[in-house]
Protein backbone atom coordinates (compact mmCIF):
# COMPACT_ATOMS: atom_id res chain seq x y z
CA UNK A 1 0.00 0.00 0.00
CA UNK A 2 1.32 3.31 -0.86
CA UNK A 3 2.11 5.92 1.93
CA UNK A 4 -0.33 8.93 1.72
CA UNK A 5 0.98 10.69 4.15
CA UNK A 6 4.31 10.48 6.22
CA UNK A 7 4.94 10.84 9.63
CA UNK A 8 3.19 7.63 10.26
CA UNK A 9 4.87 7.13 13.82
CA UNK A 10 2.15 4.39 15.01
CA UNK A 11 2.72 2.05 12.27
CA UNK A 12 6.19 2.67 11.67
CA UNK A 13 6.56 1.45 15.20
CA UNK A 14 3.60 -1.56 15.10
CA UNK A 15 5.11 -2.76 11.75
CA UNK A 16 9.14 -2.64 11.94
CA UNK A 17 9.03 -2.96 15.86
CA UNK A 18 11.12 0.56 16.24
CA UNK A 19 11.00 2.42 19.45
CA UNK A 20 10.53 6.37 18.61
CA UNK A 21 14.10 7.28 20.13
CA UNK A 22 15.68 5.06 17.60
CA UNK A 23 14.32 5.74 14.67
CA UNK A 24 14.68 8.34 12.11
CA UNK A 25 11.77 9.81 10.58
CA UNK A 26 12.99 11.60 7.29
CA UNK A 27 9.18 11.04 5.96
CA UNK A 28 7.28 14.35 7.96
CA UNK A 29 8.90 17.55 7.00
CA UNK A 30 9.50 19.20 10.63
CA UNK A 31 12.13 20.90 12.22
CA UNK A 32 14.59 18.53 13.75
CA UNK A 33 15.47 21.59 16.18
CA UNK A 34 12.19 21.64 17.86
CA UNK A 35 9.65 22.02 19.42
CA UNK A 36 11.70 25.11 21.47
CA UNK A 37 11.93 25.11 24.85
CA UNK A 38 9.85 28.40 24.48
CA UNK A 39 7.03 26.24 23.32
CA UNK A 40 7.76 23.48 25.41
CA UNK A 41 7.33 25.95 28.69
CA UNK A 42 4.30 27.72 27.58
CA UNK A 43 2.90 24.07 27.04
CA UNK A 44 3.52 23.34 30.47
CA UNK A 45 2.00 26.31 32.03
CA UNK A 46 -0.79 26.44 30.61
CA UNK A 47 -1.67 22.43 31.55
CA UNK A 48 -3.86 23.73 34.63
CA UNK A 49 -5.98 25.67 32.12
CA UNK A 50 -7.14 22.00 30.75
CA UNK A 51 -9.86 21.67 32.71
CA UNK A 52 -11.28 25.09 30.80
CA UNK A 53 -12.88 25.06 27.65
CA UNK A 54 -10.01 26.84 24.95
CA UNK A 55 -10.54 30.59 24.21
CA UNK A 56 -13.01 29.84 20.91
CA UNK A 57 -11.27 32.10 18.68
CA UNK A 58 -7.93 32.60 19.99
CA UNK A 59 -7.68 36.06 20.65
CA UNK A 60 -4.35 36.02 21.98
CA UNK A 61 -3.03 34.30 18.64
CA UNK A 62 -4.88 36.57 16.73
CA UNK A 63 -3.75 39.52 18.43
CA UNK A 64 0.14 37.68 18.32
CA UNK A 65 -0.95 37.30 14.51
CA UNK A 66 -1.86 41.07 14.10
CA UNK A 67 1.36 42.55 15.35
CA UNK A 68 3.54 39.60 12.91
CA UNK A 69 2.07 40.93 10.23
CA UNK A 70 0.68 44.37 10.79
CA UNK A 71 -2.93 44.03 9.88
CA UNK A 72 -5.87 44.11 12.25
CA UNK A 73 -6.55 40.85 13.86
CA UNK A 74 -10.21 40.32 12.55
CA UNK A 75 -8.40 39.39 9.08
CA UNK A 76 -6.91 36.14 10.67
CA UNK A 77 -8.74 32.77 11.46
CA UNK A 78 -6.96 29.85 13.79
CA UNK A 79 -7.79 26.38 12.69
CA UNK A 80 -6.71 22.92 13.56
CA UNK A 81 -4.00 22.58 11.45
CA UNK A 82 -3.24 23.83 7.62
CA UNK A 83 -5.69 21.40 6.37
CA UNK A 84 -8.56 21.89 8.74
CA UNK A 85 -8.35 25.78 6.59
CA UNK A 86 -7.93 23.82 3.18
CA UNK A 87 -11.32 22.31 4.09
CA UNK A 88 -13.10 25.12 5.12
CA UNK A 89 -11.88 27.73 2.01
CA UNK A 90 -13.26 24.99 -0.06
CA UNK A 91 -16.35 25.04 1.68
CA UNK A 92 -16.81 28.66 1.59
CA UNK A 93 -16.09 29.41 -1.92
CA UNK A 94 -17.69 25.88 -3.56
CA UNK A 95 -16.28 25.83 -6.46
CA UNK A 96 -17.32 24.02 -9.72
CA UNK A 97 -14.29 23.76 -11.16
CA UNK A 98 -10.04 24.17 -9.59
CA UNK A 99 -6.62 24.25 -10.99
CA UNK A 100 -3.51 23.05 -9.37
CA UNK A 101 -0.20 21.97 -10.51
CA UNK A 102 1.20 18.09 -9.93
CA UNK A 103 2.66 17.40 -8.04
CA UNK A 104 0.71 19.01 -5.20
CA UNK A 105 -0.33 18.42 -1.87
CA UNK A 106 -3.49 15.81 -2.40
CA UNK A 107 -5.47 17.42 0.18
CA UNK A 108 -5.85 20.70 -2.13
CA UNK A 109 -8.38 17.85 -4.49
CA UNK A 110 -9.42 16.06 -1.98
CA UNK A 111 -11.08 19.14 -0.18
CA UNK A 112 -11.70 20.22 -3.71
CA UNK A 113 -13.77 16.92 -4.55
CA UNK A 114 -15.69 17.09 -0.98
CA UNK A 115 -17.45 20.06 -2.24
CA UNK A 116 -17.81 18.41 -5.76
CA UNK A 117 -15.60 20.11 -8.01
CA UNK A 118 -13.78 18.95 -11.23
CA UNK A 119 -10.06 19.11 -11.34
CA UNK A 120 -7.88 20.20 -13.71
CA UNK A 121 -4.28 19.58 -13.19
CA UNK A 122 -1.18 21.56 -14.76
CA UNK A 123 1.33 19.36 -14.94
CA UNK A 124 5.20 20.93 -13.97
CA UNK A 125 8.06 19.63 -15.74
CA UNK A 126 11.06 17.47 -14.21
CA UNK A 127 12.95 18.99 -17.24
CA UNK A 128 12.62 21.91 -15.73
CA UNK A 129 13.51 21.23 -12.17
CA UNK A 130 9.46 21.43 -11.29
CA UNK A 131 9.70 25.10 -11.57
CA UNK A 132 6.22 26.61 -11.94
CA UNK A 133 6.22 29.01 -15.22
CA UNK A 134 3.13 31.65 -15.69
CA UNK A 135 2.11 30.44 -18.99
CA UNK A 136 0.64 27.34 -18.16
CA UNK A 137 -1.82 28.91 -15.20
CA UNK A 138 -2.83 31.70 -17.58
CA UNK A 139 -4.51 29.24 -20.04
CA UNK A 140 -6.19 27.60 -17.36
CA UNK A 141 -6.93 30.29 -15.15
CA UNK A 142 -10.15 31.59 -17.41
CA UNK A 143 -11.34 28.03 -17.17
CA UNK A 144 -11.70 27.94 -13.51
CA UNK A 145 -13.09 29.19 -10.17
CA UNK A 146 -10.31 28.81 -8.12
CA UNK A 147 -7.03 28.34 -8.40
CA UNK A 148 -4.67 26.78 -5.79
CA UNK A 149 -0.59 27.38 -5.41
CA UNK A 150 1.77 26.34 -2.55
CA UNK A 151 4.79 28.12 -2.03
CA UNK A 152 6.99 26.68 -1.57
CA UNK A 153 5.74 23.40 -3.45
CA UNK A 154 5.36 20.31 -1.85
CA UNK A 155 6.75 18.05 -2.31
CA UNK A 156 9.49 19.40 -4.78
CA UNK A 157 10.72 22.02 -2.33
CA UNK A 158 10.29 24.90 -5.01
CA UNK A 159 9.29 28.38 -4.62
CA UNK A 160 7.37 30.18 -7.09
CA UNK A 161 9.84 33.14 -8.64
CA UNK A 162 8.46 36.30 -7.46
CA UNK A 163 8.07 37.90 -10.30
CA UNK A 164 5.38 34.83 -11.94
CA UNK A 165 3.70 34.82 -8.57
CA UNK A 166 2.69 38.56 -8.61
CA UNK A 167 1.46 38.40 -12.34
CA UNK A 168 -0.62 35.35 -11.14
CA UNK A 169 -2.32 37.57 -8.73
CA UNK A 170 -2.74 40.36 -10.73
CA UNK A 171 -4.75 38.25 -13.76
CA UNK A 172 -6.64 35.87 -10.98
CA UNK A 173 -7.95 39.79 -9.23
CA UNK A 174 -8.71 40.87 -13.34
CA UNK A 175 -10.33 37.40 -14.07
CA UNK A 176 -12.29 37.85 -10.48
CA UNK A 177 -10.95 34.25 -9.69
CA UNK A 178 -10.54 32.97 -6.47
CA UNK A 179 -6.93 32.43 -5.70
CA UNK A 180 -5.49 30.27 -2.50
CA UNK A 181 -1.79 29.99 -1.54
CA UNK A 182 -0.52 27.32 0.66
CA UNK A 183 2.19 29.05 2.97
CA UNK A 184 2.58 26.36 5.47
CA UNK A 185 6.75 25.85 4.51
CA UNK A 186 7.14 29.68 3.37
CA UNK A 187 8.50 30.21 7.22
CA UNK A 188 11.29 28.14 6.53
CA UNK A 189 12.68 30.86 4.15
CA UNK A 190 15.32 33.61 5.38
CA UNK A 191 13.11 36.36 3.10
CA UNK A 192 9.44 35.09 3.57
CA UNK A 193 8.07 38.51 5.23
CA UNK A 194 9.17 39.91 0.92
CA UNK A 195 7.32 36.30 -0.42
CA UNK A 196 4.18 36.22 1.36
CA UNK A 197 0.83 37.14 -0.18
CA UNK A 198 -0.73 37.81 3.53
CA UNK A 199 -1.06 41.26 3.12
CA UNK A 200 -2.36 41.13 -0.08
CA UNK A 201 -5.79 39.96 1.42
CA UNK A 202 -6.24 43.89 2.12
CA UNK A 203 -6.50 44.33 -1.89
CA UNK A 204 -7.91 41.00 -3.25
CA UNK A 205 -10.87 39.79 -1.47
CA UNK A 206 -10.67 36.67 -3.66
CA UNK A 207 -7.29 35.67 -2.40
CA UNK A 208 -7.01 33.10 1.03
CA UNK A 209 -3.36 32.45 2.53
CA UNK A 210 -3.06 29.81 4.45
CA UNK A 211 0.05 28.99 6.99
CA UNK A 212 0.86 25.96 9.54
CA UNK A 213 2.96 26.09 12.50
CA UNK A 214 2.65 22.76 12.81
CA UNK A 215 6.40 22.18 10.76
CA UNK A 216 8.51 25.10 11.86
CA UNK A 217 7.98 24.63 15.41
CA UNK A 218 7.79 20.85 15.31
CA UNK A 219 4.38 20.43 17.18
CA UNK A 220 2.42 18.70 15.13
CA UNK A 221 1.35 16.31 17.62
CA UNK A 222 -0.79 19.45 18.71
CA UNK A 223 -1.78 20.90 15.44
CA UNK A 224 -2.48 24.85 15.21
CA UNK A 225 -2.67 27.05 11.56
CA UNK A 226 -4.00 30.13 10.59
CA UNK A 227 -5.22 32.09 7.22
CA UNK A 228 -5.72 35.22 6.41
CA UNK A 229 -8.74 36.74 4.07
CA UNK A 230 -11.07 39.40 4.28
CA UNK A 231 -13.01 40.11 7.14
CA UNK A 232 -16.30 38.95 5.73
CA UNK A 233 -14.68 35.81 4.53
CA UNK A 234 -12.77 35.10 7.91
CA UNK A 235 -16.50 35.30 9.65
CA UNK A 236 -17.96 32.96 7.29
CA UNK A 237 -15.41 30.13 7.57
CA UNK A 238 -15.64 30.69 11.52
CA UNK A 239 -19.29 30.44 11.21
CA UNK A 240 -18.60 26.97 9.01
CA UNK A 241 -15.98 25.75 11.54
CA UNK A 242 -15.75 23.17 14.05
CA UNK A 243 -16.47 25.33 17.85
CA UNK A 244 -13.52 25.23 19.49
CA UNK A 245 -11.37 24.23 17.02
CA UNK A 246 -7.75 24.85 18.03
CA UNK A 247 -7.50 23.59 21.74
CA UNK A 248 -5.72 25.84 24.76
CA UNK A 249 -2.14 24.01 24.65
CA UNK A 250 -1.57 24.75 21.01
CA UNK A 251 -2.96 28.40 21.45
CA UNK A 252 -0.48 29.10 23.91
CA UNK A 253 2.28 26.61 21.79
CA UNK A 254 1.44 29.53 18.56
CA UNK A 255 1.97 32.27 20.94
CA UNK A 256 5.15 31.69 22.41
CA UNK A 257 6.33 30.50 18.83
CA UNK A 258 5.62 33.93 17.20
CA UNK A 259 7.69 35.18 19.84
CA UNK A 260 10.52 33.31 19.80
CA UNK A 261 13.08 34.98 17.51
CA UNK A 262 16.22 33.58 18.69
CA UNK A 263 14.65 30.22 17.46
CA UNK A 264 13.69 31.45 14.31
CA UNK A 265 17.12 32.40 13.18
CA UNK A 266 18.91 29.56 14.62
CA UNK A 267 16.40 26.87 12.31
CA UNK A 268 17.21 29.48 9.35
CA UNK A 269 21.29 29.12 10.21
CA UNK A 270 20.61 25.53 10.53
CA UNK A 271 18.67 24.46 7.45
CA UNK A 272 20.79 26.57 4.76
CA UNK A 273 23.50 24.64 6.50
CA UNK A 274 22.92 21.35 6.60
CA UNK A 275 20.22 21.53 3.12
CA UNK A 276 23.73 22.41 1.23
CA UNK A 277 24.88 18.80 2.48
CA UNK A 278 22.95 16.61 2.39
CA UNK A 279 21.96 17.94 -1.33
CA UNK A 280 26.01 17.69 -2.19
CA UNK A 281 26.43 14.15 -0.43
CA UNK A 282 23.00 13.15 -2.63
CA UNK A 283 24.17 13.91 -6.15
CA UNK A 284 27.52 12.63 -5.40
CA UNK A 285 25.98 9.15 -4.74
CA UNK A 286 24.15 10.02 -7.98
CA UNK A 287 20.74 10.51 -7.09
CA UNK A 288 18.90 13.66 -9.00
CA UNK A 289 17.68 16.69 -6.20
CA UNK A 290 15.15 19.27 -7.25
CA UNK A 291 16.77 22.01 -5.96
CA UNK A 292 14.67 22.99 -2.86
CA UNK A 293 14.02 26.20 -0.76
CA UNK A 294 12.12 24.51 2.01
CA UNK A 295 13.58 21.80 4.91
CA UNK A 296 12.64 19.30 2.44
CA UNK A 297 14.37 17.27 -0.40
CA UNK A 298 12.36 15.61 -3.87
CA UNK A 299 15.01 12.96 -4.53
CA UNK A 300 15.48 10.62 -7.63
CA UNK A 301 17.37 7.72 -9.48
CA UNK A 302 16.06 5.89 -12.33
CA UNK A 303 17.59 2.37 -10.99
CA UNK A 304 15.86 2.86 -7.81
CA UNK A 305 12.59 1.88 -6.88
CA UNK A 306 11.02 3.19 -3.31
CA UNK A 307 8.98 -0.62 -3.40
CA UNK A 308 12.26 -1.81 -3.11
CA UNK A 309 14.55 1.02 -0.76
CA UNK A 310 11.43 1.34 1.14
CA UNK A 311 11.53 -1.86 3.54
CA UNK A 312 15.51 -1.90 3.15
CA UNK A 313 15.61 1.64 4.81
CA UNK A 314 12.38 0.71 7.48
CA UNK A 315 14.77 -1.72 8.41
CA UNK A 316 17.46 -0.05 9.70
CA UNK A 317 15.03 2.49 11.34
CA UNK A 318 14.77 5.03 8.80
CA UNK A 319 11.73 6.27 6.99
CA UNK A 320 11.50 8.02 4.38
CA UNK A 321 8.54 9.68 2.34
CA UNK A 322 6.67 7.38 -0.37
CA UNK A 323 5.93 9.61 -3.31
CA UNK A 324 3.87 7.86 -5.49
CA UNK A 325 0.75 8.83 -4.10
CA UNK A 326 1.89 12.07 -5.27
CA UNK A 327 -0.09 12.70 -9.18
CA UNK A 328 3.06 13.01 -11.57
CA UNK A 329 5.84 11.28 -9.58
CA UNK A 330 6.77 7.23 -10.02
CA UNK A 331 8.06 5.18 -8.02
CA UNK A 332 11.70 6.38 -8.34
CA UNK A 333 11.11 9.09 -6.38
CA UNK A 334 10.97 9.73 -2.78
CA UNK A 335 11.45 12.73 -0.28
CA UNK A 336 13.13 13.24 2.82
CA UNK A 337 13.53 16.38 5.54
CA UNK A 338 16.31 17.73 6.57
CA UNK A 339 17.15 16.69 9.77
CA UNK A 340 20.29 17.05 12.14
CA UNK A 341 24.06 15.72 10.96
CA UNK A 342 23.47 12.83 12.47
CA UNK A 343 20.82 11.04 11.59
CA UNK A 344 21.46 12.81 7.49
CA UNK A 345 24.66 10.82 8.23
CA UNK A 346 23.24 7.72 8.51
CA UNK A 347 20.66 7.97 6.06
CA UNK A 348 23.34 8.77 3.09
CA UNK A 349 25.65 5.69 4.79
CA UNK A 350 22.74 3.13 4.12
CA UNK A 351 22.02 4.71 0.68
Amino acid sequence: MVMQHGGNITRYQTEWGWSRDKMADFSANLNPLGPPDSVLRAIQEALPRIIDYPDPLGEDVLDALAKKWSLPASRFLLGNGAAELIFLAMRLIQPKKIATVTPAFREYEQAAKVEGAEILRVPLSAQTGFRVESEPLFQVLPKVDLLVLANPNNPTGRCIDRGILDEILHTARDLDKWLLIDEAFLDFLPDEEARTLIRYVTDFEKLIVIRSMTKFYAIAGIRVGYLAAEGHLVDRMREMQVPWSVNTLAQMAAIAGLEDEEFRQRTLDWLQTERKFLSEQLREKGYRVVPSDANFLLVQREDVRIEQLWPKLAEKGIFVRDCRSFAGLDETYFRIAVRAREENRRLLELL
